[in-house]
């Protein structure tokens, strides 16, 4: 990609890129990762706007032209998920996952970066017990997204990115097969999908960012498609295409963040059609201070609706997308060349009922906490 790239660093990134192929998911936002890169995790998941490290160009690739280097770091994720379907709630089980993520970015020349990014494709969980439906019954998705990623300088102020997105996702469900309940199948896919990005300096300490990513189109899943996802006119398990506008405000010593996406959920059929899933609006808000040259505190806000409607509960026992408010704190501190970064998040509980039944009903909470380790060049 680079003369500048050396062959270490191309075999650092491939190691990495197969090290987290095998990684679980952390969803929040309907089935998406609640943010991408430990800073932005901090901001709430905001991030279209903020070079801050080389993740940063996962929320928008334009930020891959503003901030190179390398990073790794990994989640630990706490979703509690809880289910009644008439004797009152049963907790689902496997409730901890471990979540990696890695970047790498670097100068091709004084114009253009290229490099690698790899992050949660995003996903579902629930592993309920025998109490709730008189057999043990679940699904577990997960799954990966390699993003190769070229971003350029094209005007003062001005970057424009684009990111080829590599998926791969796995499905296993557990089940008895009958009474509305999946069997037990086990099965993955690829596919892939693109995302753009622009961010502009409007004014001094001010940035504009934006992205659009196409609906990332993988592979059919057979034993799923023969089955679970059977009635779907395409039962294709892809993810939504996602629109964001973000900006970003330096003020002193603080910065402030505000992004808004669309994730069009209703443009993939087997969510859509099967599981009643609407279009959701995320809006996500996050404030850093600078407590000194080596050490920042983190803020963060996010906001998104159930995407799944009242009367579409019973369809979504085993997929609780439903959390809406999530908050989090997070903080940075520089170690030489390089910055330790970690944040906490608490996603509030959310519950959810049949329309006009009361039952079944469902709830989530989720807690999630990481660290990582980067070494930036802007």
């Amino acid at each position: 990609m680079s003369i500048r790239f050396q062959s270490g660093k191309l075999l650092w990134a491939a190691s990495l890129a197969t090290l987290l192929a095998t990684g679980p998911v952390h969803a929040t936002n309907g089935l998406l990762p609640y943010g991408k890169g430990m800073i932005a995790h901090g901001l709430g998941g905001a991030g279209i706007g903020n070079a801050a490290e080389s993740m940063s160009a996962m929320d928008n690739p334009a930020l891959a032209a503003r901030v190179t280097g390398w990073g790794i770091g990994a989640s630990g994720f706490n979703p509690n998920r809880s289910a009644d379907v008439g004797q009152g709630y049963v907790d689902s089980e496997s409730d901890w996952f471990l979540i990696p993520q890695g970047s790498w970015v670097s100068k091709v020349n004084d114009a253009f970066s290229a490099g690698v990014l790899v992050n949660a494709l995003g996903g579902m969980n629930t592993d309920y017990p025998p109490e709730l439906f008189g057999a043990r019954a679940g699904v577990d998705l997960e799954g990966i997204i390699v993003a190769p990623t070229i971003a350029g300088t094209v005007g003062e102020g001005v970057s424009l990115g684009a990111s080829l997105l590599l998926g791969y996702q796995t499905l296993e469900t557990t089940g008895p097969g009958q009474g509305g309940l999946p069997r037990n199948d086990d099965d993955s896919a690829t596919g892939t999908g693109f995302r753009i990005g622009l961010a502009v300096d409007v004014t001094p300490g001010t940035t504009l960012g934006l992205v659009a990513q196409t609906e990332i189109s993988m592979d059919e899943m057979d034993s799923h498609c023969a089955y679970l996802f059977a009635p779907a006119s395409d039962c294709a398990l892809n993810l939504p295409p996602i629109y964001g506008i973000g900006i970003t405000q330096q003020l002193g010593r603080w910065k402030v963040l505000a992004d808004v996406k669309q994730v069009n959920w209703s443009e993939v059929p087997v969510i859509h059609e099967l599981f009643g899933w609407e279009d959701q609006t995320v809006y996500l808000v996050g404030a850093e201070v600078a407590l000194s040259d080596v050490t920042a505190l983190r803020f963060g806000y996010n906001h998104g609706e159930s995407p799944i409607p009242d009367d579409k509960v019973m369809q979504n026992i085993l997929a609780p997308a439903v959390t809406e408010q999530h908050f989090s704190i997070g903080f940075t501190r520089k170690l030489g060349k390089g910055e330790i970064s970690g944040y906490y998040a608490y996603v509030a509980n959310h519950e959810q009922r049949q329309a006009g039944q009361g039952l079944p009903r469902i709830k989530m909470d989720q807690n999630a906490f990481g660290l990582s380790y980067a070494v930036s060049l802007r």
